[in-house]
């Protein structure tokens, strides 16, 4: 094959996948969906290996590549065009959460199954102990949801109505699960379209061809670049979750080692027992965000395919960690650990290659979810919003933010958006003032929002971390601000909650208060540029406190002028 056709039909495969994305954006009915972005779709070869991606969410990769195999091995020989496929079982099949729903599609050409469609996308609800699902202070698997193990949901084109009613009668918003399971369905079948016309024009070995040449050269390029570093082992890195939302004293370590050898990666995790609480992770979600954040520092111009498995491999504590949970562990807040892992990969990977990788984000994105009857309907309502710290400092620059983790791409909902669907007034929506980690490159900042309750009665679920731990920096930076969330504040009511919230009932007239921890700074804050302080502290990023606190350099609070005198003695006697 030539250079240009395996071009081509690598653009082509990737323009599908982000068509799809596209499609299911403006089909999904739940603003989770239209406005979070909380799905991914990709597209994968016969052999169930990843070969394209639309707009990802790294979390979803590894549960869509055990689930495409899971699909292969069980439905073997029983699989037949117009056919489509639902799980979403965290021990069957593997997968995030139960609230996370994937369907899968063969792609046939004649009677030769020659590919697979697969996509994940968040629910709002799906049963379980609490409205809006999932429970922070969950303590089994059956307390999470309605499970669904490998079941085919589409048959030779045709809508299994028995299963879609047994999903309906299992949501306490059957209209907008259903909505976006459907838009689910039907987007996988546009993309079985699109597919049938690339494999018509090009041929079926040719495209697959393609794909296989695609995986070795990424394969080819990240040898090259562990060739690179010097052999020996990394770390380990440790970090804590502040608690597992059921025993709220006891805080759960995370570690990892990188081993560098042979020409590979190898990461080494280790963890406290698995909790009681669900802030447990399944092995195949780490597995790939891993390869993801291996591709991001090493590969950032080349695609995530199945040639970086080739070389990255992971080891586990045993089963029974909070690593590696036993069935039925409960796991609905497995983006907390998967952010935690990512902090302590990074950290050993900085190690290796310190020129390359940035501070640890804030590791305190979560979600708050709200659900109630809308005053003006009467109808049941599910609200689920996601937010983001600010991403750790780089190398050569400062984090962003309002940005989280490397793995977590979702975006929050928009204000105009939540109060137009919702009951809830949104206050503030601000940047958080001192929330980043100090450093010669600053973390970025986190964010502060702020809600009323306009229902007469709303259940809050709040899913988030690093109220206790806040993230480090790197290389004598400065860790971050933590996280903090207040009921009520600046009234006679006013009471600080806890990272992880379950079935609070609030009013009419409440009022909730989240601010979320900036990423880790990168380098001695000590060394920032002095001008750079002051236009953070101009802006409203830093304060005339903390810039003479934390970086060394004194502001003149009536015209923001520094006083170079005294920032030149402060820094000099730090120093000494």
């Amino acid at each position: 094959m030539n250079a240009i056709e395996l071009e081509v039909i690598h653009q082509s495969t990737l323009q599908i996948a982000r068509e799809l994305t596209l499609n299911m954006l403006r089909t999904g009915y739940s603003t989770i969906i239209k406005e979070s972005q909380d799905f991914t779709f990709a597209i994968f070869d016969r052999r169930g290996r990843l070969v394209a991606q639309g707009i990802p969410q790294p979390l979803h990769i590894g549960p869509l590549v055990a689930q495409v195999n899971e699909i292969r091995r069980n439905f073997a020989g029983r699989t037949k065009p117009g056919d489509a496929f639902i799980v979403n079982h965290p021990y069957r099949a593997c997968q995030n959460h139960a609230t996370d729903v994937t369907v899968i599609s063969p792609v046939f050409m004649g009677e030769a199954l020659v590919a697979y469609i697969g996509n994940i996308a968040h629910k709002p609800d799906l049963g379980g102990k609490v409205p809006g699902t999932n429970s922070g202070d969950a303590t089994d698997l059956f307390q999470e949801g309605l499970l669904i193990p490998p079941l085919k949901i589409q048959v030779g084109g045709e809508i299994n109505e028995d299963l879609r009613e047994m999903i309906c009668a299992n949501t306490r918003t059957p209209e907008v699960t259903w909505g976006d399971i459907n838009a689910q369905i039907k987007t996988n079948n546009y993309g079985l379209e699109k597919l049938a016309e690339l494999f018509d024009k090009y041929g079926v070995e040719a495209v697959l061809g393609c794909w296989e040449r695609w995986m070795d050269i990424c394969e080819e390029e990240l040898r090259k670049e562990i060739a690179r570093i010097p052999e020996g082992v990394y770390g380990p890195e440790i970090d804590y979750l502040d608690d597992d939302g059921v025993d709220l004293e006891r805080s759960h370590r995370v570690s990892a080692s990188l081993e560098v050898k042979g020409g590979k990666l190898h990461f080494i995790l280790d963890s406290d027992a698995q909790a009681r609480g669900p802030i447990n992770l399944r092995p195949c979600v780490s597995r790939n965000f891993i390869e993801c954040l291996v591709k991001m520092v090493f590969l950032p111009n080349l695609p995530v395919n199945g040639g970086l498995s080739r070389l990255v491999s992971v080891s586990y504590p045993p089963e029974g960690s909070l690593l590696n949970p036993r069935f039925p562990a409960p796991v609905n807040m497995y983006v907390r650990p998967s952010q935690i892992t990512t902090s302590v990969v990074m950290r050993a990977l900085a190690k290796a290659v310190p020129g390359r990788v940035p501070a640890p984000g804030s590791a305190a994105g979560g979600s708050l979810s709200s659900a109630g009857r809308h005053p003006a309907t009467g109808r049941w309502f599910s609200q689920y919003e996601i937010f983001n710290g600010g991403t750790g400092a780089r190398p050569f620059a400062d984090g962003v933010s309002a940005m989280d983790e490397l793995v977590v791409n979702v975006m929050n909902t928009p204000v105009e958006a939540l109060e137009s669907e919702f009951p809830v007034r949104v206050e503030r929506y601000e940047l958080a003032t001192d929330s980043a980690g100090p450093g010669t490159f600053r973390g970025g900042l986190g964010t502060r929002r702020q809600w009323r309750i306009l229902s007469d009665e709303s259940a809050i679920n709040l899913r988030t971390d690093r109220f206790k731990h806040a993230s480090p920096g790197l290389f004598s930076a400065l860790p971050a601000q933590p996280s903090r969330a207040v009921l009520n504040p600046g009234t006679p009511e006013e009471r600080p909650l806890t990272s992880k919230v379950s079935g609070l009932r609030l009013h009419k007239d409440d009022v909730l208060s989240w601010q979320l921890a900036g990423g880790g700074g990168w380098g001695d804050p000590y060394k920032r540029d002095p001008e750079r302080v002051r236009s953070d502290v101009i802006n409203g990023y830093v304060s005339i406190d903390a810039a003479r606190r934390d970086y060394g350099v004194v502001i003149d609070p009536d015209d923001f002028s520094i006083d170079r005198l005294a920032t030149g003695k402060l820094r000099v006697e730090e120093a000494a």
